[in-house]
Protein backbone atom coordinates (compact mmCIF):
# COMPACT_ATOMS: atom_id res chain seq x y z
CA UNK A 1 0.00 0.00 0.00
CA UNK A 2 1.26 3.51 -0.63
CA UNK A 3 2.72 5.42 2.03
CA UNK A 4 0.80 8.36 4.24
CA UNK A 5 2.29 10.28 7.29
CA UNK A 6 -0.29 11.68 9.97
CA UNK A 7 -0.13 14.47 12.70
CA UNK A 8 -2.13 14.09 15.26
CA UNK A 9 -2.68 17.13 17.81
CA UNK A 10 -5.59 18.70 19.83
CA UNK A 11 -5.79 22.37 19.60
CA UNK A 12 -3.15 24.61 21.47
CA UNK A 13 -0.63 21.85 21.89
CA UNK A 14 1.88 23.01 19.37
CA UNK A 15 0.77 21.47 16.29
CA UNK A 16 0.92 24.65 14.24
CA UNK A 17 4.62 25.13 14.54
CA UNK A 18 5.54 21.88 15.12
CA UNK A 19 3.57 20.71 11.52
CA UNK A 20 5.24 23.51 9.95
CA UNK A 21 8.53 22.55 10.78
CA UNK A 22 7.81 19.22 9.26
CA UNK A 23 6.20 20.77 6.22
CA UNK A 24 10.13 22.63 5.99
CA UNK A 25 11.51 19.55 5.44
CA UNK A 26 12.70 18.26 2.04
CA UNK A 27 10.09 16.95 -0.05
CA UNK A 28 7.28 17.37 1.74
CA UNK A 29 3.96 18.00 0.80
CA UNK A 30 1.74 18.97 3.49
CA UNK A 31 -2.07 19.14 4.23
CA UNK A 32 -2.92 21.36 7.45
CA UNK A 33 -6.45 20.39 9.61
CA UNK A 34 -7.69 18.18 7.40
CA UNK A 35 -10.88 16.10 8.29
CA UNK A 36 -13.51 13.78 6.24
CA UNK A 37 -16.21 16.61 7.41
CA UNK A 38 -13.91 19.14 7.61
CA UNK A 39 -15.71 21.27 4.80
CA UNK A 40 -19.01 20.87 6.66
CA UNK A 41 -17.57 21.78 9.66
CA UNK A 42 -15.86 24.99 8.15
CA UNK A 43 -19.41 25.91 6.97
CA UNK A 44 -20.78 25.82 10.22
CA UNK A 45 -17.70 27.94 11.60
CA UNK A 46 -18.55 30.64 8.83
CA UNK A 47 -15.23 29.98 7.71
CA UNK A 48 -13.54 29.57 4.61
CA UNK A 49 -14.76 26.26 4.11
CA UNK A 50 -12.64 25.30 0.50
CA UNK A 51 -9.85 24.99 3.31
CA UNK A 52 -11.33 21.43 4.55
CA UNK A 53 -10.85 20.37 0.96
CA UNK A 54 -7.60 18.47 0.80
CA UNK A 55 -7.54 19.34 -3.06
CA UNK A 56 -7.85 23.08 -2.62
CA UNK A 57 -4.73 23.07 -0.25
CA UNK A 58 -3.11 20.78 -2.79
CA UNK A 59 -3.23 23.27 -5.15
CA UNK A 60 -3.85 26.65 -3.47
CA UNK A 61 -0.39 25.92 -1.36
CA UNK A 62 1.58 23.25 -2.83
CA UNK A 63 0.31 24.01 -6.93
CA UNK A 64 0.12 20.27 -6.95
CA UNK A 65 -2.02 19.88 -10.35
CA UNK A 66 -2.27 21.79 -13.86
CA UNK A 67 -4.75 24.48 -13.55
CA UNK A 68 -7.16 22.24 -16.23
CA UNK A 69 -6.26 19.27 -13.87
CA UNK A 70 -7.59 20.95 -10.89
CA UNK A 71 -10.72 22.06 -12.54
CA UNK A 72 -11.83 19.05 -14.05
CA UNK A 73 -10.98 17.49 -10.67
CA UNK A 74 -13.15 20.05 -8.36
CA UNK A 75 -15.93 19.06 -11.09
CA UNK A 76 -16.17 15.74 -10.26
CA UNK A 77 -17.57 14.59 -7.25
CA UNK A 78 -14.99 12.30 -5.66
CA UNK A 79 -14.96 10.88 -2.01
CA UNK A 80 -12.68 12.03 1.09
CA UNK A 81 -10.77 8.57 0.18
CA UNK A 82 -10.30 9.25 -3.80
CA UNK A 83 -9.45 12.84 -3.25
CA UNK A 84 -6.48 11.48 -1.23
CA UNK A 85 -5.57 8.74 -3.78
CA UNK A 86 -5.50 11.77 -6.40
CA UNK A 87 -2.91 13.93 -4.63
CA UNK A 88 -0.83 11.23 -3.24
CA UNK A 89 -0.64 10.22 -6.88
CA UNK A 90 0.63 13.55 -7.64
CA UNK A 91 2.84 13.62 -4.86
CA UNK A 92 4.60 10.26 -5.45
CA UNK A 93 5.16 11.71 -9.41
CA UNK A 94 7.09 14.43 -7.75
CA UNK A 95 9.34 12.42 -5.42
CA UNK A 96 7.46 13.56 -2.27
CA UNK A 97 6.12 12.45 0.70
CA UNK A 98 2.42 13.24 1.51
CA UNK A 99 1.89 14.24 5.34
CA UNK A 100 -1.51 14.95 6.38
CA UNK A 101 -2.14 17.00 9.68
CA UNK A 102 -5.51 15.73 11.09
CA UNK A 103 -8.13 18.20 12.61
CA UNK A 104 -8.33 16.65 15.90
CA UNK A 105 -10.32 19.22 17.09
CA UNK A 106 -13.90 17.82 15.46
CA UNK A 107 -13.55 14.27 16.96
CA UNK A 108 -12.59 14.82 20.85
CA UNK A 109 -14.26 18.30 21.11
CA UNK A 110 -16.24 19.56 18.24
CA UNK A 111 -18.89 21.53 20.35
CA UNK A 112 -20.53 24.10 19.59
CA UNK A 113 -19.91 22.91 15.72
CA UNK A 114 -20.65 19.48 16.20
CA UNK A 115 -21.13 16.46 18.29
CA UNK A 116 -17.62 14.59 19.39
CA UNK A 117 -17.41 11.29 17.91
CA UNK A 118 -14.08 10.34 20.17
CA UNK A 119 -13.15 8.39 17.18
CA UNK A 120 -10.27 8.92 15.35
CA UNK A 121 -11.57 9.35 11.89
CA UNK A 122 -8.91 10.11 9.77
CA UNK A 123 -7.02 7.17 10.32
CA UNK A 124 -10.23 4.91 10.67
CA UNK A 125 -11.26 6.23 7.37
CA UNK A 126 -7.70 5.94 5.93
CA UNK A 127 -6.18 3.25 7.39
CA UNK A 128 -7.47 0.41 5.14
CA UNK A 129 -6.11 1.96 1.54
CA UNK A 130 -3.15 3.10 2.88
CA UNK A 131 -0.03 2.61 4.88
CA UNK A 132 0.11 4.86 7.79
CA UNK A 133 2.39 6.25 9.91
CA UNK A 134 1.56 8.72 12.52
CA UNK A 135 2.93 10.53 15.48
CA UNK A 136 0.65 11.91 18.32
CA UNK A 137 1.52 15.48 19.96
CA UNK A 138 0.61 15.70 23.71
CA UNK A 139 0.75 18.94 25.77
CA UNK A 140 0.08 18.86 29.37
CA UNK A 141 -3.98 18.89 29.85
CA UNK A 142 -4.24 21.70 32.05
CA UNK A 143 -1.85 24.00 30.06
CA UNK A 144 -3.91 22.90 26.99
CA UNK A 145 -7.01 23.92 28.79
CA UNK A 146 -5.88 27.20 29.95
CA UNK A 147 -4.68 28.20 26.19
CA UNK A 148 -8.13 26.78 24.85
CA UNK A 149 -9.74 29.61 27.12
CA UNK A 150 -8.04 32.04 26.87
CA UNK A 151 -8.08 31.27 22.66
CA UNK A 152 -11.31 30.71 21.71
CA UNK A 153 -14.35 32.66 22.33
CA UNK A 154 -16.63 29.44 22.45
CA UNK A 155 -14.48 27.58 24.66
CA UNK A 156 -15.79 29.50 28.15
CA UNK A 157 -19.67 29.27 27.53
CA UNK A 158 -19.29 25.59 26.26
CA UNK A 159 -16.66 23.47 27.96
CA UNK A 160 -17.14 22.63 31.53
CA UNK A 161 -13.72 21.00 32.88
CA UNK A 162 -14.96 17.11 33.13
CA UNK A 163 -16.51 17.93 29.45
CA UNK A 164 -12.86 18.53 28.32
CA UNK A 165 -10.89 15.93 30.25
CA UNK A 166 -13.12 13.64 28.73
CA UNK A 167 -12.30 14.81 24.93
CA UNK A 168 -8.72 14.73 26.15
CA UNK A 169 -8.51 11.84 28.09
CA UNK A 170 -9.86 10.04 24.68
CA UNK A 171 -7.32 11.16 22.12
CA UNK A 172 -4.59 10.14 24.81
CA UNK A 173 -5.66 6.82 24.55
CA UNK A 174 -5.68 6.41 20.91
CA UNK A 175 -2.53 8.52 21.24
CA UNK A 176 -1.27 5.02 23.27
CA UNK A 177 -1.68 3.04 20.35
CA UNK A 178 0.99 5.12 17.93
CA UNK A 179 4.00 7.68 18.91
CA UNK A 180 4.05 10.03 21.51
CA UNK A 181 5.67 13.16 21.38
CA UNK A 182 5.46 15.81 24.42
CA UNK A 183 5.21 19.91 22.97
CA UNK A 184 6.97 20.23 26.06
CA UNK A 185 9.85 18.35 24.79
CA UNK A 186 10.00 19.97 21.47
CA UNK A 187 9.71 23.36 23.06
CA UNK A 188 12.93 22.68 24.69
CA UNK A 189 14.45 20.54 22.06
CA UNK A 190 13.35 21.10 18.75
CA UNK A 191 16.06 19.79 16.50
CA UNK A 192 16.25 16.92 18.17
CA UNK A 193 12.36 15.92 18.28
CA UNK A 194 11.52 17.12 14.85
CA UNK A 195 14.43 14.97 13.66
CA UNK A 196 13.00 11.78 15.41
CA UNK A 197 9.35 12.73 13.77
CA UNK A 198 10.84 12.57 10.77
CA UNK A 199 11.97 9.16 11.55
CA UNK A 200 8.84 8.26 12.04
CA UNK A 201 6.92 9.62 9.28
CA UNK A 202 9.83 8.65 7.03
CA UNK A 203 10.85 11.97 5.69
CA UNK A 204 14.78 13.33 5.35
CA UNK A 205 15.40 15.92 8.06
CA UNK A 206 16.86 18.99 7.22
CA UNK A 207 19.17 20.30 9.14
CA UNK A 208 18.64 23.57 8.04
CA UNK A 209 14.81 23.71 7.88
CA UNK A 210 14.31 26.62 9.95
CA UNK A 211 15.85 28.70 6.48
CA UNK A 212 12.27 27.28 4.46
CA UNK A 213 9.79 28.18 7.42
CA UNK A 214 8.81 31.21 5.81
CA UNK A 215 7.67 28.96 2.80
CA UNK A 216 5.43 26.95 4.22
CA UNK A 217 1.66 27.75 4.30
CA UNK A 218 -0.92 25.56 6.55
CA UNK A 219 -4.03 26.45 8.89
CA UNK A 220 -3.90 27.37 12.72
CA UNK A 221 -2.97 29.30 15.49
CA UNK A 222 -2.38 32.55 13.82
CA UNK A 223 1.12 33.38 15.40
CA UNK A 224 2.42 30.28 14.26
CA UNK A 225 1.36 30.26 10.83
CA UNK A 226 2.92 33.74 10.50
CA UNK A 227 6.08 32.33 12.66
CA UNK A 228 9.69 32.47 10.94
CA UNK A 229 11.20 30.96 14.06
CA UNK A 230 10.48 28.56 16.97
CA UNK A 231 9.33 30.75 19.94
CA UNK A 232 9.43 29.46 23.55
CA UNK A 233 6.91 29.44 25.63
CA UNK A 234 6.74 28.95 29.25
CA UNK A 235 4.63 27.10 31.32
CA UNK A 236 1.62 29.50 32.92
CA UNK A 237 -0.68 26.91 35.00
CA UNK A 238 1.15 27.00 38.11
CA UNK A 239 1.08 31.36 37.92
CA UNK A 240 -2.62 31.42 36.94
CA UNK A 241 -4.08 28.96 38.50
CA UNK A 242 -5.27 29.87 42.24
CA UNK A 243 -5.09 27.48 45.37
CA UNK A 244 -8.58 27.29 45.74
CA UNK A 245 -8.74 26.34 42.27
CA UNK A 246 -5.82 24.01 42.24
CA UNK A 247 -7.15 21.86 44.96
CA UNK A 248 -10.41 21.10 43.34
CA UNK A 249 -8.62 20.21 40.23
CA UNK A 250 -6.58 17.62 41.72
CA UNK A 251 -9.59 16.56 43.50
CA UNK A 252 -11.35 15.92 40.32
CA UNK A 253 -12.26 12.18 39.72
CA UNK A 254 -11.56 12.18 36.10
CA UNK A 255 -8.92 14.65 36.24
CA UNK A 256 -7.22 12.18 39.02
CA UNK A 257 -7.95 8.92 36.28
CA UNK A 258 -6.37 10.88 33.45
CA UNK A 259 -2.82 12.10 35.26
CA UNK A 260 -2.60 8.52 36.64
CA UNK A 261 -2.67 7.40 33.24
CA UNK A 262 -0.73 9.83 31.96
CA UNK A 263 2.17 9.47 34.85
CA UNK A 264 4.64 8.31 32.02
CA UNK A 265 4.31 11.40 30.53
CA UNK A 266 3.69 14.35 33.14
Amino acid sequence: MKKIGLIHNLPRSGGTIISKCIGAQEDVVLLSEIHPNGVEILKKMNKEYDLGDPIFQAQEWNSLFEKDEYEKIKSLNYNFQDKIHIILDKVEKKNKKLIIRDWCFVDYFGIPYTEPTYKNSILETLNEEFNISNIYILRHPLELYISCFKSFSFFKDNYKFDFFIKGYEKFFLHALKGKIFKYEDFNNNPQDNLKNMCKILEINFNENFRENLKNIKLSGDIKAVASTNIKIKNDVAPILIKKEDEYKINSNANFKRLMENMKNYY
